[in-house]
Parts: structure tokens; C-alpha cells; sequence
């Protein structure tokens, strides 16, 4: 009887780490997915302004965005 409630006790062990190992890795999926969409954002709006650099028509006026500082 002893055999048993030793292979019991392993297995409320292994079984009670695993859980531990799901719930962090839950956890790092849930702030990985969180940066994902942080960065996509940042991503999008990176290609917008490059977009925008890309499309400023030659002799119309630029944007002051565009202009170089006066220390230039």
C-alpha cells in the first residue's frame, strides 16, 4: 500500500508542476501577444509616415515636418 500512495503523491507532484508550467507559459503568451500588437501599431504607423515622406510631390510646398532645422 505504501508503493501506491508513493506513486500517488509523485504524480499529485508532476501533475501540480505541470499546471505551474501552463500557467506561466499562458502568461508569457498573453505579454508576448500584447507587444505583438504594440509593435504592429508602431509598425503602422512607421509605414504611414513613410508613405507620406514618399508621396510629397516635388514643388509643392513640404510640410514642416519635412524641413530641415534651421542649425542645418
Amino acid at each position: 500500500m505504501t508503493d501506491l500512495n508513493d506513486r500517488i503523491t509523485e504524480l499529485e507532484i508532476k501533475a501540480a508542476h505541470q499546471d505551474q508550467q501552463i500557467n506561466d507559459l499562458s502568461e508569457m503568451v498573453s505579454e508576448q501577444w500584447k507587444l505583438i500588437e504594440k509593435l504592429g501599431g508602431q509598425l503602422t504607423k512607421a509605414n504611414d509616415r513613410i508613405e507620406s515622406l514618399e508621396n510629397n510631390v516635388p514643388g509643392e510646398k513640404s510640410s514642416l515636418l519635412d524641413e530641415k532645422p534651421p542649425h542645418y
